[in-house]
């Protein structure tokens, strides 16, 4: 699949600004779905896998209801391995506006398979979301992670700094 081709299905292109396809050595690339597509059980299959562990030891569980209901104010794109001939999906990232900060996007998720972390999906997806920021003139990069996540290490790497602590979270922003 070429990275210029961005339509999630054959009846309704996608024609929202796109995230130039950065990568680690031409390995990863950013393919934007909608929220119709079916590919999106795919990404709440995998944030329900990767989250019920860390709300688990909170004694909470992961909404699939609430994931829902965030989706349509959400921009989703597959996270694609360039370098597997199926180019399948490694993971996926999630983007919206906050109301709350008008200058910037906010990541609602990153969510990569376990079996391909550390392979520098997660990287190239943030750089991409930076792209794409940048693109729509906006100033200011937002997210949450929870505190004993290992991908908080990631985050600070790529310049994101705390700006809050709630309850188990870390509210992190990076100034573009």
């Amino acid at each position: 699949m070429s990275t210029d081709a961005f339509t999630a299905d054959t009846e309704h292109a996608d024609t929202r600004p796109q995230p130039p396809a950065a990568s680690r050595n031409g390995a990863f690339s950013l393919h934007p779905i909608l929220v119709s597509d079916p590919e999106l059980e795919y990404c709440l299959q995998l944030a329900h896998q990767n989250m019920s562990p860390y709300l688990e030891r909170r004694g909470e569980q992961f909404s699939d209801g609430r994931w829902r209901e965030f989706a349509p104010h959400s921009e989703f794109y597959l996270i694609v391995d360039d370098l597997d001939l199926t180019h399948a999906h490694v993971g996926f990232v999630s983007v919206r506006h906050d109301p709350d900060c008008p200058l910037a996007l906010h990541i609602g998720d990153v969510q990569i398979e376990a079996t391909q972390q550390n392979r520098g999906a997660g990287s190239t997806a943030l750089q991409s979301v930076e792209h794409l920021a940048q693109s729509r003139g906006l100033s200011e990069l937002t997210l949450n992670v929870f505190r004993d996540n290992p991908a908080l290490r990631l985050y600070e790497r790529f310049g994101f700094q705390l700006i809050d602590t709630q309850f188990y979270k870390y509210k992190m922003r990076k100034t573009l």
